[in-house]
């Protein structure tokens, strides 16, 4: 068959999990693709995001117009995001009008405001269908007015699955018992603690529809406690981080990983584990697909071989030391790994054969103590690596340039890397012939000038995003020259720092980006141009979508 022919439905499953970015393109094939793009998958699944600032131009948009114009649209879209700026957009006919001519068809909404007044909560009746509510409070107090008659707002959500909390708010958090009718699947609470109080109401309404929760407490073992007091509770996902210092928490939550064995699927703890907690993670928790833990080490870390469904495995270890280098945990593809103590063992990297996804970060780098051998089976055991990030493990440049070493350039798969040495040179540019690279971040070129700049967009002609950050001299204008011209797929570019740029390279960019999407300047201090100019410059780019000039 051919991809022309494809039903309608096929083409609908596909287009659904593409970026927005990708979504624009594919319009661009033919009729048939735009005519389902714009009536089907934007409706049904993109969100909409309404904020009171264009993004390149950074004018004042009037947010009422713009909530008519949505009004106006003949495909009725699902998903909104909407960036509430002051009292006077929610007092405003407009406002009212989109919810009432909206809200039925809405099955998710994020509001980004200062405080929940009234005049927001009025909308909320016509949200019958929604299933996602996310809130976003930038300032809101324990002690403070609160709207009267929550029964009134909060009753008519019926199909409500998912609410999502950043930063707290109260008059959710005081009122949960109304949502009691709602068959609320998955709980998200960031940014804020928790009062085990204000949690208590919520869990037990809810605690046998509920599947994912995501919580930061200000004591673990309470919280623990409670859940395992909720004989109805089946989590997949659990993320919870509690405040600092407290009990040991390891017996409540044992008896939670023998209560969730069989429907566990997500776990993230942020907080220190004890040796007897983690050595019970892989023996009661089978089903296991993604873990992240703290603890001082692993002792038997061949167990862990054992969760044979675990795909992501990030670890914030204190001591690697006495990591076996036998252990072999096939399964993962995506490892994270920070370690606190300066001596690392080589042995841990040998232990993640089909990792893809690959990211080391230094805790204590000041003190950091790493011998050649380390280096040396790092890059050794990462040669089927898609995804390395070394941003924030600092490497020296005679470590990687060590003729033991392997260098990056046989790590044939490589589409993104991201890293940082301390006194990158040209030479360390030298070692990146990485034909298949898309993604490039390296935060750390002092010395970096155009002759590895020149080298680098040869070999690598593919990069579609670059980020560049501090260079005092040697990245000037004609290192911005060559990489808007070569790099043909540019579309995301970040220049932090780079003191080298002057006025030139903003026109260097007018001239030679034709498809960038996404541009950063910031703390390049050799552009004196003023910033109301440069934006209007660079604005006339029609496939900038995201400005950023400081």
């Amino acid at each position: 068959m051919e991809i022309e022919n494809l039903p309608n439905e096929l083409l609908e499953k596909i287009f659904r999990h593409l970026p927005v970015d990708d979504l624009e393109n594919a319009a661009l094939v033919c009729l048939a693709w735009k005519d389902i793009i714009l009536s089907v998958i934007i409706p049904k699944y993109v969100t909409i995001h309404l904020k009171p600032v264009y993004p390149v131009t950074h004018e004042l948009i009037p947010m009422p117009s713009l909530l008519s114009s949505q009004m106006m649209n003949p495909f009725a879209k699902s998903h909104y995001k909407i960036t509430i700026p002051n009292e006077e957009l929610v007092q405003s006919p407009e406002f009212i009008d989109f919810f009432m001519h909206c809200g039925s068809n809405l099955k998710s909404l994020h509001l980004q405001f200062v405080q929940l007044s009234e005049a927001i909560l009025k909308v909320f009746p016509y949200l019958s269908n929604l299933e996602e509510l996310c809130l976003t409070t930038e300032s809101d107090e324990l002690y403070g007015p609160r709207p009267q008659n929550p029964e009134l707002y909060l009753s008519s959500f019926k199909n409500l699955k998912t609410l999502k909390l950043f930063h707290p708010n109260y008059f959710i958090l005081h009122n949960t018992s109304l949502l009691s009718s709602t068959p609320l699947a998955s709980i998200c609470f960031e940014r804020f603690e928790a009062d085990l109080r204000h949690l208590k109401p919520i869990l037990q309404q809810h605690s046998s529809s509920l599947r994912e929760l995501t919580v930061r407490v200000e004591e673990m073992k309470p919280f623990l406690q409670y859940l395992n007091s909720l004989p109805d509770l089946k989590l997949c996902k659990l993320n919870i981080k509690s405040g600092g210092n407290e009990d040991d928490f390891t017996d409540a939550l044992i008896q939670l990983f023998d209560a969730q064995s069989q429907t566990l699927r997500v776990l993230r703890i942020g907080s220190e584990l004890s040796l007897r907690a983690v050595s019970q993670i892989p023996k009661m928790l089978p089903q296991l697909q993604e873990l992240e833990l703290i603890a001082e080490s692993i002792h038997d870390c061949k167990a862990f071989a054992e969760l044979r469904h675990l795909r992501k495995l990030t670890m914030s270890l204190y001591d690697v030391r006495a990591w076996d280098e036998s252990a072999c945990i096939e399964s993962v593809v995506d490892f994270a790994l920070s370690v606190t103590f300066p001596l690392i063992s080589p042995a841990v990297f040998c232990s993640f054969p089909n990792a893809r996804s690959f990211y080391l970060e230094d805790v204590d780098d000041d003190t950091l103590m790493r011998d050649i051998i380390v280096v040396q089976t790092l890059m050794d055991k990462v040669q089927r690596v898609e995804r390395l990030d070394l941003e924030n493990y600092v490497l020296k440049e005679r470590e990687i340039l060590n003729d033991s070493v392997q260098r990056f350039d046989t790590i044939e798969g490589l589409r993104m890397l991201k890293y940082c040495c301390r006194d990158m040179s040209d030479a360390s540019l030298m070692t990146m012939a990485l034909p298949e690279l898309r993604e490039l971040h390296l935060t750390h070129c002092p010395r970096v000038t155009f002759k590895g700049i020149s080298f680098l967009v040869r070999s690598c002609p593919l990069i579609e995003t670059l980020h560049l950050e501090y260079n005092k001299i040697g990245f000037n204008d004609d290192c911005m020259d060559v990489i808007t011209r070569k790099l043909t797929r540019l579309r995301r570019l970040y220049l932090v720092n780079l003191k080298g740029l002057t006025n030139e390279s903003v026109e260097i960019i007018l001239n030679n980006c034709r498809n960038l999407r996404e541009l950063t300047f910031s703390y390049c201090i050799g552009i004196t141009m003023d910033k109301a100019e440069a934006i209007e410059k660079l604005s006339s780019l029609k496939t900038l979508r995201n400005l950023v000039y400081s």
